[in-house]
């Protein structure tokens, strides 16, 4: 199970790295109309990229707050924003950014024309793989616990 959800979670995140690499390719060709940034990517900056997009990833959900509403969002198939104030009890900027820097990282995605929120398969599976942690380091807990008498 916990190897079925990082396989999810690494997919939306390969995801998202395609996303920043076309972009920034994009840019490379435009700034000087070659396109050698993309050809040597993988060769010289891909394993970084991975870790720092995965270690951003795990950093910004890992939050409370961010958490609180990655949980909120795994919960229904489309929030509004009002929906998730309501739901988090986090203010409307507060909560705005936040949410922002979900989307940043591919854990939500937010529609602005319909304040709408969503959670991607990456947050779902990395909220699943959360809450699978701490489900297990509750479980080990009470067992050392009932195995020291202290029950």
């Amino acid at each position: 199970m916990a190897e079925e959800l990082a396989a999810q979670v690494a997919g939306g995140l390969a995801g998202r790295l395609r996303l920043l690499a076309a972009a920034l390719d994009r840019l490379d060709r435009l700034e000087s109309g070659s396109g050698e940034w993309l050809s040597s990517f993988a060769g010289l900056e891909l394993a970084e990229a991975a870790a720092a997009l995965t270690l951003r990833a795990l950093q910004t959900s890992a939050d409370p707050a961010n958490l609180a509403i990655l949980a909120a969002l795994a919960e229904d198939d489309s929030l509004t924003v009002g929906q998730l104030i309501e739901t988090t009890g986090i203010g409307r900027l507060v909560l705005s950014e936040r949410l922002n820097d979900l989307v940043q990282i591919g854990m939500a995605t937010r529609m602005i024309d319909t304040d709408h929120a969503q959670i991607t398969a990456a947050g779902a599976g990395l909220v699943k793989l959360i809450d699978q942690i701490i489900s297990e380091v509750t479980d080990q807990y009470l067992v050392a616990a009932a195995q020291q008498g202290k029950l």
